[in-house]
């Protein structure tokens, strides 16, 4: 296919002193359409790669509003206590007792309690292992004692019924909450509310269902507590007097048994600001009270910091590896552009012979590039923001097209264009017009 003919326009705008946006724009859609396959093969590679950068910054900003949504439910402002078996050594296995004891203490909590300062509420937890069953149906549960104002400060929300109330508390009423997916899981289908659920050798009343989540699985791994994935929420105070602290396990060969006042301590500080100062000394009281190390202290704020330090380095290699496609887009332009060049010599020669200076071909062939790469750039952007919506469809992965992600993707896809054809163009532009013209 023969070139485009250059047309009247470069000898009217060297008149003119000069060549207008429109113009250069009108030229340069002459010419790419002059080539039709070539302009499409080489807008594929820069549309394939604002599309990887759009799906894969999607993927990282989805994955990252899920892990500040599971942090911010266990509480911005929390500072979480866990009782924690300490390690031991051959001496103290040689010389163990009947009974273990070791974690949190009551007197650890009256000690927080009383003596902290900017403190909103501190809330005693106390959980123990057991079996929920209907008929021959058994699943592994972990009791798990709280007070009423547990189930904001810990954003668990009941679905139907109530939660634990003072009324429960004074008279240590055999009730428990539980999700839905529990009773199912035994093998109870029928109304939930008011079922009496045997748990162990004791029967709980559920007047509570809270939203079925996997968000608390992901609560309990976070904080690194040995809570089962089902948990029955009841009473602090009917723990205690039903089923007390001490708590037996057997296996094959072995028993244990095991004596632990408290399995959590949950602090609310007054404001943020508060938060690092109250862990810092929540954990100064536990030092003074403590021999061994059976306690943990878990701030979601440090947490969250964390994991957004992780995320943003995951982001940006995800980044970096979409753009490497960019990258061969971009290539892919500079070789094209660098054989029409060539194959425009005649053409150029023409231009300047009619006035154009190299300037004036030097903003064609960039604006050629930059009209390549935009329209793969826009192309991109809509299919990637298709790739992410259709990945969260059919993976269920989390993902979140942002407004600055599709205007990051469209600057780079135009930056990648201005780059890959500068050379191209600077090229074309110190040809000798004389010698443009001799060319056949």
């Amino acid at each position: 296919m023969s070139a485009p003919a250059p047309g009247p326009a470069f000898g009217a705008f060297e008149r003119r002193g000069g060549i207008s946006l429109v113009e250069l724009l009108r030229l340069a859609g002459r010419n790419l359409r002059g080539y039709p396959l070539r302009t499409l093969l080489t807008t594929l590679g820069i549309v394939f790669g604002v599309a990887s950068v759009i799906v894969m910054l999607a993927l990282g900003e989805g994955a990252q509003r899920e892990i500040l949504a599971q942090i911010g439910q266990m509480g911005i402002r929390n500072v979480i206590v866990n009782t924690v078996k300490p390690p031991e050594t051959p001496d103290q296995a040689g010389r163990r007792r009947w009974i273990s004891q070791y974690g949190l203490t009551f007197r650890d909590f009256e000690q927080i309690r009383d003596t902290l300062p900017g403190v909103t509420s501190v809330l005693p937890v106390h959980t123990k292992s057991e079996r929920a069953w209907y008929g021959s149906s058994k699943v592994d549960v972990t009791l798990v004692g709280v007070t009423p104002a547990h189930f904001e400060r810990a954003s668990l929300r009941v679905a139907r019924g109530r939660a634990v109330t003072e009324a429960d508390e004074g008279n240590l009423a055999t009730v428990c909450v539980v999700r839905a997916g529990l009773l199912r899981r035994i093998g109870w289908f029928g109304e939930p509310l008011d079922y009496p659920l045997q748990v162990g050798e004791k029967v709980y009343k559920v007047v509570g269902l809270l939203e079925d989540e996997e968000f608390r699985g992901h609560y309990r791994k976070a904080l690194e507590t040995e809570f089962a994935a089902e948990e029955i929420y009841v009473p602090y105070r009917t723990m205690l007097a039903r089923e007390g602290t001490l708590s037996f396990k057997r296996s094959t060969g072995s028993f244990e048994s095991t004596n632990i006042e408290l399995n959590q301590i949950l602090v609310e500080a007054s404001s943020v600001e508060q938060v690092l100062p109250t862990a810092r000394m929540v954990t100064a009281i536990l030092q003074k009270f403590h021999a061994q190390q059976d306690w943990q202290v878990v701030v979601p704020l440090e947490l969250l910091a964390q994991r957004q330090k992780t995320q943003n380095v995951f982001n940006i290699a995800l980044v970096l590896i979409a753009s490497i496609s960019l990258l061969v887009g971009g290539i892919g332009i500079a070789n094209i552009m660098l054989a029409t060049v060539t194959e425009r010599t005649r053409e150029i020669g023409v231009r300047r012979a009619l006035g154009a200076k190299r300037r004036h071909v030097l903003l064609q062939f960039l604006t050629e590039t930059v009209a390549i790469s935009a329209s793969g750039g826009i192309l991109g952007i809509a299919l990637g923001v298709g790739g992410a919506v259709a990945l969260q469809a059919f993976t269920g992965w989390s993902t979140a097209v942002t407004p600055w992600s599709i205007g990051a993707a469209f600057l780079i896809s135009c930056g990648v264009g201005v780059a890959s054809g500068i050379f191209p163009a600077r090229r074309a532009a110190l040809l000798d017009p004389i010698e443009a013209l001799r060319y056949q």
